[in-house]
């Protein structure tokens, strides 16, 4: 297979199934082995050879998408009849559009929590600073930037924690020399202040479905500074075929899945055999599925506890108000760790009822 096709595959992959990049080249191999290349050989492919591929362990089930953009792309689309209205056929393409674009920010929604608030002072989450903090962050950013496409939240969400990861690996000696911001990558770009920290964002565009016509509305992209270094830009991205094409940006679904794979109840571990290590629960006793599900449910019951303390305040601050105190909020509540190199990803407890002590009144 020609590097070209490679790239049309992988491109397919990613731009049109809107598999994370690291998941759509890891698929790249399996495919090929199958005498899958195009998207039209993959719409004809039998569903339970794509299932093997594209669901694996604790990944997300990625098949329905697959096919339905293999179908999507390999079908030609009929050209309108000529007597058709410049209004109708407008319409039609903001059917289409906002479709795709309904059912993109379907898939990077938050997960959802049935406790009631006693029942969240009752539980104990496990988890490192950095996914609390991504926590903290997506949350706030639906009251801080309510106008933003859920997509657009995670990928600036995740701006902000890559940024202060970076920082605080040159601060503890784990990274030496200038971060890429301190070496210039984010001058002339917009910024945006989240959690106490300005971020560089590229303006996106996306459909309106307010509109009786389409129409773009502006909306952000956090940009990945390190990835902007490493290709020597420009923001155009590069079509080397070791990197998708397009701008560096932070994806969107890379955060929320990492978030949802952070998190255990620490009480249900405990029930499972004792405070053990999360690996080694995994694998004496729950399927990876069990666990991806508890998982879950620990991150779905910690941005509900986050959310609630949220709510209280929103009509009584400002947004940067707001944004100031969910800086503040999350320094009070993360895990204790081991000061210096030894703390780095450690994990510890974070006790949802300290959470909701923050709540107003």
């Amino acid at each position: 297979m020609a590097a070209a096709e490679v790239q049309a595959l992988l491109r397919f992959l990613t731009k049109d199934a809107r598999l994370p990049l690291q998941e759509a080249m890891s698929k790249i191999s399996p495919l090929r082995k199958q005498d899958l290349n195009t998207p039209e050989q993959i719409s004809k492919a039998d569903p339970a050879l794509l299932k093997d591929i594209f669901t694996t362990g604790e990944k997300i089930d990625y098949v329905k998408q697959v096919i339905n953009a293999a179908k999507r792309v390999s079908t030609p689309k009929k050209r309108p009849a000529a007597q058709s209205s410049s209004v109708s056929t407008a319409k039609r393409i903001k059917s289409e559009t906002d479709k795709d674009v309904v059912n993109e920010e379907a898939l990077l929604a938050l997960p959802t929590s049935e406790c009631t608030i006693e029942e969240l002072e009752n539980v104990i989450i496990e988890t490192n600073r950095a996914p609390l903090f991504l926590a903290f962050t997506i949350a706030v950013l639906a009251y801080t930037h309510p106008e933003q496409p859920l997509s657009s939240r995670w990928s600036m969400a995740q701006a902000v924690v890559s940024a202060g990861a970076q920082s605080k690996a040159k601060y503890l000696g784990l990274t030496s020399g200038p971060t890429a911001e301190e070496d210039g990558w984010a001058m002339g770009q917009p910024k945006v202040k989240i959690m106490g920290r300005e971020v560089a964002v590229m303006r996106r565009h996306v459909v309106s479905s307010d509109q009786e016509i389409a129409s773009p509305t502006t909306a952000f992209w956090g940009l990945d500074l390190e990835a902007l270094r490493r290709s020597n830009g420009p923001l155009i991205g590069g079509k080397n075929g070791k990197q998708q094409d397009g701008p560096p940006i932070h994806r969107p679904n890379a955060p929320r899945t990492y978030l949802l794979k952070s998190m255990i109840d620490a009480q249900l571990t405990a029930q499972d055999g004792g405070m053990v290590s999360e690996a080694k629960s995994q694998t004496k006793s729950k399927k990876p599925a069990e666990t991806a599900r508890r998982k879950e449910e620990a991150a779905a019951k910690m941005l509900k506890a986050i959310g609630i303390v949220y709510q209280s305040w929103a009509e009584f601050l400002t947004k940067e108000e707001l944004d100031s105190k969910a800086q503040s909020w999350y320094m009070r509540v993360r895990p204790d760790v081991e000061q210096g190199q030894a703390g780095w990803g450690q994990r510890g407890q974070v006790p949802l009822r300290d959470i909701l002590q923050l709540k107003r009144g």
